[in-house]
């Protein structure tokens, strides 16, 4: 897998440059950060400690190709009033299908947790125009053969201890599972603790076509679990259509397990709606400072874009 790895870094070395995308953005505010379909956002994290604002942000976002020329991940620059720059960045290291979701590991700047939708997670480092894999993936705990996941987050209480949080993304009548747990990075990777938290979710919209009740989630500095979902009617031209949900809270009991209280579907109400009219299929979801929401979409023929949003304004 390794040499796959190389394979995929000497090609994009020599094809993929930095790029600078569409000079203005669209009249709804998206902005698009890849083209076709091997161009959608299935997951995004902001870079640790660069400025960010509104139509200001550093981010890493994770593509979910599965060929083994087909680009993984790359950094978006987002400036006001300029055209996003992206560069896919060659991956060396074990090389995924399907990557989903990815995170920030909190407090070591430039090292990612991003996740696979056969539950494997990879710890990586993105350093000198690369994006290198340190060590095997690591199955989620609670992981089975057929489950899918799109989303996984990481956060950092006060007392300093990290906890992750994942789902399978649920579809139609069958609801997303949300997991929990602590975890820290070890001398193989991500090394999870027990699960001490699980809960069933469901949203009421979108409420028709193949709907995943979790097509991302991230954990607010105040508990606080944000999660986008989308519905796919299986064609790569949509329509789409998609939300993003205060879905509940994470806390941490006396125990310093994690717990989760999340909404029933019928305490939910977007905070964040997309119709089949806008037709955007969000995958990506990252907060920044001001709870100003930066959602990124895999609209599949349709490329890749990213918007800022307030949230619950």
């Amino acid at each position: 897998m390794i040499r796959n790895g190389i394979i995929v870094s000497a090609f994009l070395c020599a094809s993929l440059a930095t790029t600078p995308l569409s000079a203005a953005a669209a009249p709804d505010g998206w902005q698009r950060v890849g083209s076709g379909i091997q161009g959608g956002v299935s997951g995004i994290a902001l870079v640790e400690g660069a400025p960010a604002g509104r139509g200001l942000a550093d981010a890493v976002v994770v593509r979910d190709n599965k060929g083994d020329r087909e680009s993984r991940l790359a950094t978006v620059r987002l400036r006001p009033g300029q055209a996003p720059v992206v560069e896919e960045l060659p991956w060396l290291g074990t090389l995924p299908a399907d990557l989903e979701a990815l995170d920030t590991v909190p407090g070591l700047p430039g090292h990612y947790v991003a996740v696979a939708s056969r539950g494997h997670a990879y710890h990586v480092v993105v350093a000198d125009g690369r994006a290198t894999v340190e060590h095997e993936p690591v199955a989620l705990p609670g992981r089975r053969d057929g489950d899918n996941y799109e989303s996984f987050a990481l956060h950092r209480d006060r007392s300093g201890r990290t906890f992750a949080v994942w789902a399978t993304r649920g579809s139609g009548d069958q609801k997303a599972v949300v997991r929990a747990a602590s975890v820290r990075l070890g001398a193989n990777g991500p090394e999870f603790g027990m699960v001490s938290a699980r809960q069933e979710f469901a949203v009421p919209f979108p409420d028709e076509d193949e709907v995943r009740h979790i097509s991302d989630l991230k954990v607010l500095d105040d508990g606080t679990v944000l999660v986008s979902a989308a519905s796919d009617p299986n064609v790569d031209d949509g329509p789409f259509a998609s939300a993003v949900y205060d879905a509940g809270r994470l806390t941490v009991n006396p125990a310093h397990d994690a717990v989760l209280r999340l909404k029933p579907v019928w305490a939910l109400a977007p905070l964040s709606r997309f119709t089949k009219q806008d037709n955007r299929k969000i995958e990506a979801i990252a907060v920044l400072p001001g709870r100003l929401g930066l959602w990124g979409t895999d609209d599949e023929n349709f490329g890749g874009s990213v918007t800022f949003e307030r949230i619950g304004r």
